[in-house]
């Protein structure tokens, strides 16, 4: 599932080709992954591209119109969701081949919306799965939890979520409705440089562990972000031109279990299962 850095190398990576663009048609393939009227989006200017949490936001102009109020699209990618850019959206050929596409032209078996600009451009809207969306609203779905890159997630502010709660740290880690953008990948990492145990209760963490933790957090985002985001195993995540992020080279413990411990040297990273996902960890540096 693309998280924070994923999502946010998608934004900036769309906000040069589609700002300025005006819709001309919607092609819903698969009409459960479009949740609104595109009647209501057809002639409308994009005019700004926004991230919040996981959720892409498309902003669009303004019609005058009591009936039309709906000025955002939102995208959310969730497992598989994919977002490629074409500027021919009837000759859209990529110079990757695309995870779960059969080659590298689109429209594919996996392609559920596009979306096509009056100047020929477009948007390839995949997913393998069909669980992530494009929702039509007032006003952009920005997720309950504080967003990672936002002035509001300080030391401070995660101290007093986890000294609430006895759950697991990583669980609460991955709560969208307490803090927003980190997923699987960017919490195992990061509480491994953090050297804390996955599965150790939020509330027994002290103060000076929650301040190495966040800073750790912050650090593991910004890395993938300027890695372009983790294209790991199923290669699921892919930029707009369909090329992977390069993040995966620099995994530490996710999806590393077997392979020696970066930092200790000496025990090989394990795996466990918890919560219904997957947690990597060095049984020698994470004891804690």
């Amino acid at each position: 599932m693309p998280e924070l850095p994923e999502v946010e190398t998608i934004k900036r990576n769309l906000e040069p080709n589609v700002i300025g663009k005006i819709i001309s048609d919607i092609k819903m393939l698969s009409p459960k992954n479009f949740i609104g009227n595109k009647n209501y989006v057809i002639g409308r200017k994009i005019i700004d591209v926004k991230r919040y949490g996981k959720v892409l936001v498309i902003k669009l102009s303004t019609i005058h119109r009591p009936l039309i109020a709906n000025h955002y699209l939102n995208i959310h990618f969730k497992l598989s969701g994919q977002m490629l850019f074409a500027k021919n959206v009837n000759n859209a050929r990529y110079k990757f081949k695309i995870p779960f596409t059969k080659g590298s032209i689109m429209p594919a078996n996996t392609t559920r919306v596009i979306i096509e600009f009056k100047d020929k451009s477009g948007l390839f809207f995949n997913d393998l799965r069909k669980f992530g969306w494009i929702k039509l609203s007032k006003k952009p779905l920005i997720p309950k939890g504080v967003d990672v890159l936002s002035k509001d997630f300080t030391a401070r502010y995660l101290k007093g979520i986890l000294k609430t709660t006895k759950r697991n740290i990583k669980t609460v880690l991955m709560d969208q409705d307490l803090v927003t953008g980190i997923g699987n990948i960017y919490a195992n990492d990061s509480l491994f440089l953090a050297k804390i145990n996955p599965l150790r209760s939020a509330d027994s963490l002290v103060d000076k562990e929650v301040d190495t933790l966040y800073k750790k957090i912050l650090q593991e985002i910004d890395r993938g972000i300027k890695d372009k985001g983790s294209s790991g195993a199923d290669e699921a995540f892919i930029l707009p031109d369909g090329s992977k992020g390069r993040h995966q080279r620099n995994f530490l413990v996710y999806q590393q279990e077997g392979k020696l411990c970066r930092r200790c040297k000496k025990e090989k990273i394990k795996r466990i299962k918890h919560n219904g996902r997957s947690s990597f960890y060095c049984p020698r540096c994470q004891t804690q």
